[in-house]
Formats: C-alpha cells, sequence, structure tokens
C-alpha cells in the first residue's frame, strides 16, 4: 500500500515549470553564456567592473525606491521567520544605490559598475516579458553629466553591436525629464501634483488609443486646447522644442548637445530625439532613453534608463549624481532570433578519450589527464560501448579529435589519434614531446 501511495506521488509531480520561468539546457545555458560573454568584454572594454547583491531585500527598498506599478502589482513579498517583510528583488537600482550609500566615502570616482543579476516580478508573460529574468544593469556616478550621458548609451549600443547588430537594426530614443516638466509647468500651467500621474500616462501613451489617451488627459484636467498642445509638443523635434520653451529651454539645449556628439561618435542616425520617451520609475530626474527593435516582428522597447540624481542620498548620504539602465535578457535574446543573429553554438569538447575494455580504464584517465594539464577540454569515457559507437558520441560532442591506446600503441609506447574532421589517423610518442606535438596541430585545427 505504501508503495503505491509513493508511486501515485511521483506520477502526479509535473515537468513543468513555475509559469514565466525557464528551463536553461545546456543548448539554452549555451547562448545564454555567448551573450553573457561579448556583454562582459564590452562593459570591460569601458572600464566597468561587475558587481552584485542578495536576491531579496526589505520590502521597503523597493516601496521607497521602485515605480508604483512594480510595488503595488509585481513585487513577491513574503515574512521570513523572524516577522521581517521581504521582497524577490524586482531590479536592481535600489540595490545598488544602497550599496553605493554605504561605501560611498570610500570609492573612487568616477563610479562604473555593472551585473547581470536574476530578477522576478509577477507579471502576464508574453514575448519579451518573464517572471523570471536576468538583467543587466550599467551604472555610472561622480562624473561630468555630459559625458556619463553619452557614455552610457555608446556601451548600449556596443552591446548589441557585440551580438551582431548593425545600426539600421534598433534606435536609442533620447529625452530629458526636465524638458517635458517644465513644458507642463510653464506652457501648460498644469499642477505639480498631476505632473508624476501625466507623466506615468504619457509613459503607457503607446500601448493606448488615442481615445482613452485624451480621456486619462481629461481626467487629469487638460481641456481640449491642452491636449491638442501636448500632441503638438509630443510631435516636435529637439530645435522646434527649444524654440516653444524659450527662457526655459535649457534641458533641451542640454540634450541636444548629447544628440550632437553621441551622432557624430556613431556616425549614424541610431541616436534620436523623441519627447514622448517618460520611463515610468519615479527616481528617473534627467535624459531618459529607450533602445528600440526596428524589425516589423518584434517592433517594440527592448531597454531603457536615465539619469537619477536624487537616488543616492536619500539613504542620508550626500547626493551622487548617476546615470544607467537595464537591459533583460529576454530582450536581447528576441532581438537576436527577430535579425537572425543567433550563433549555432556546439559543445565545446577538444578531445574524446577512448578505450576498448575494462582493462585499459586507467590508462585512458591518465591520458585525459595530460592533456588537461594542457588546458584542453577533453572527455573521458564513463561507460563501455562500442568503438564505433564512442567515434559517433566524440563527432556529436564537437571534438576535433579521439585518442586512444590500442596493444600495438601500447607496446610501443604511443597514443593514436584520429582526426574527425579529415578521418586521418596518426601516432604520437607517449611522453611530453609527443604531448606537445599533438596540442600544437590541435590548436592549429
Amino acid at each position: 500500500m505504501a508503495n503505491d501511495i509513493q508511486k501515485t506521488k511521483k506520477a502526479s509531480l509535473s515537468t513543468q515549470g513555475y509559469r514565466g520561468t525557464r528551463d536553461f539546457f545546456p543548448e539554452d545555458q549555451r547562448l545564454k553564456n555567448y551573450v553573457y560573454t561579448k556583454i562582459h568584454t564590452v562593459m570591460h572594454s569601458f572600464g566597468y567592473e561587475e558587481y552584485n547583491g542578495p536576491i531579496v531585500e526589505h520590502l521597503e527598498l523597493y516601496a521607497a525606491k521602485s515605480s508604483e506599478e512594480i510595488v503595488r502589482e509585481q513585487l513577491y513579498s513574503f515574512k521570513d521567520k523572524g516577522d521581517r517583510t521581504l521582497a524577490i528583488r524586482p531590479e536592481m537600482t535600489p540595490t545598488l544605490a544602497r550599496m553605493i550609500a554605504s561605501k560611498q566615502k570610500e570609492l573612487t570616482r568616477p563610479i562604473r559598475w555593472y551585473s547581470i543579476p536574476t530578477c522576478m516580478r509577477f507579471e502576464r508573460p508574453q514575448r519579451g516579458r518573464l517572471r523570471e529574468f536576468d538583467q543587466l544593469n550599467v551604472d555610472l556616478f561622480g562624473g561630468i553629466p555630459l559625458d556619463e550621458d553619452v557614455e552610457i548609451i555608446l556601451t548600449a549600443i556596443e552591446v548589441l553591436k557585440s551580438v551582431g547588430a548593425t545600426d539600421d537594426q534598433f534606435t536609442v530614443k533620447v529625452n530629458h525629464r526636465g524638458i517635458i516638466n517644465a513644458f507642463l509647468d510653464h506652457n501648460l500651467s498644469v499642477s505639480k501634483d498631476i505632473i508624476p500621474q501625466l507623466l506615468r500616462l504619457l509613459d503607457k501613451r503607446d500601448k493606448i488609443s488615442s481615445e482613452v489617451f485624451h480621456a486619462e488627459c481629461k481626467k487629469l484636467e487638460l481641456d481640449e486646447k491642452k491636449i491638442q498642445s501636448l500632441e503638438v509638443f509630443l510631435n516636435s523635434s529637439i530645435e522646434e522644442i527649444i524654440q516653444i520653451l524659450k527662457e526655459n529651454s535649457l534641458d533641451a539645449v542640454e540634450l541636444k548637445k548629447r544628440i550632437d556628439i553621441l551622432k557624430e561618435l556613431t556616425n549614424s542616425h541610431c541616436v534620436k530625439f523623441s519627447p514622448d520617451i517618460m520611463r515610468g520609475f519615479d527616481y528617473y530626474t534627467g535624459m531618459v532613453f529607450e533602445v528600440f527593435d526596428n524589425h516589423p516582428d518584434n517592433n517594440r522597447a527592448l531597454f531603457g534608463g536615465g539619469r537619477y540624481d536624487n537616488l543616492v542620498g536619500a539613504f542620508g548620504g550626500d547626493e551622487l549624481p548617476g546615470i544607467g539602465y537595464g537591459m533583460g535578457d529576454v530582450a536581447i535574446l528576441n532581438f537576436m532570433e527577430s535579425h537572425n543573429l543567433t550563433p549555432k553554438l556546439k559543445k565545446e569538447t577538444d578531445v574524446c578519450v577512448l578505450r576498448f575494455s575494462e582493462n585499459d580504464r586507467l590508462d585512458s584517465l591518465k591520458i585525459a589527464t595530460i592533456l588537461r594539464n594542457y588546458q584542453i577540454k577533453v572527455e573521458a569515457p564513463v561507460a563501455q560501448s562500442k568503438f564505433g559507437k564512442q567515434i559517433q558520441n566524440a563527432e556529436k560532442s564537437g571534438a576535433k579529435a579521439v585518442v586512444f591506446r590500442g596493444n600495438d600503441e601500447l607496446q610501443n609506447n604511443l597514443f593514436a589519434v584520429k582526426w574527425l574532421n579529415s578521418g586521418e589517423q596518426e601516432t604520437f610518442a607517449n611522453e611530453k614531446k609527443g604531448y606537445e606535438q599533438f596540442i600544437h596541430k590541435l590548436k592549429n585545427i
């Protein structure tokens, strides 16, 4: 009876994971590692250092520093055994700010940090969005705002280019929170109490109909004339906005400097001014930007970020202006798929050592150990199978060669090599010189 119950329990377990999460089989992890290696290379080329933090934080950190939507609708929170209310991180920026604030006076400026943490948000899973995801976070503190803003966007562009993207495949849309704030305050005379709500409405403007947008604007006390003025503003160039804002155009003038420099450095038109880019997080205070995929099958925002001059000061330390962005791994993988940039990656095995029987176990393990000492990736046999089957498995593993010692090789102190790309076979002396000759040839294939 007990055995029957145990069998029933085992049979009832689902092979499906929690909705919105992913299993990374070796081939999936291979691609993930490929992308992350590219990211690490780009970040290091700009002088950024990697950091990390806890996957859980006190709930009040996110309540104070994340967007209202994340805290109210997307946060995974729970009580620990000490009755403390904690939350699984939905984003990394609040943790980053806490860490910077804790050692603010010890850190050499400028502070260039990046991380690729796993985050969770209770969202409706869809293309480009999952509940569990990894997110590249790149942040820069303690420099000149103009130089920081330019550099942070350059890193974002280079990350996309590192996986094979070209300038025509994406668009970097930039804006400045001060521009829309100046327009709402001085040109439309909108109440300061309403501005945060209006900014959140503008942030989702491309996801709702024109009728819904107008209706929501009226709820926020904008009459038809003001709505029309807002529509004109949202379709203006940076030069036109400078004229519209007149004496209140300082932020627009500063943003134009950044756009001009970026266009000169990238020698392309992938950087564009877009007055409708808002970003939903309340901590953004300056330049904001989003990167869009231009492919018609994936024409959506990939990632974005902005300047948050007041974030670190909220922890009681000195103000430390900064700028950063977050890029989800789901978004970049979808981008690569849309543009046929996903490489066909094989298992990274250099050599497979074969054996003929149980009697040559120790000898095959010795060969594998010697080769690994030369930094060669080696698979040694752990199961007995026919010689031909072992060669087939070696070919599937992506190995360049198989190594073995038959009776003739054992008698003459040799080891045999079969090159899988040509089918040719040769022998080498079973000593240091022979192994070095083999490895030299292996690395030149």
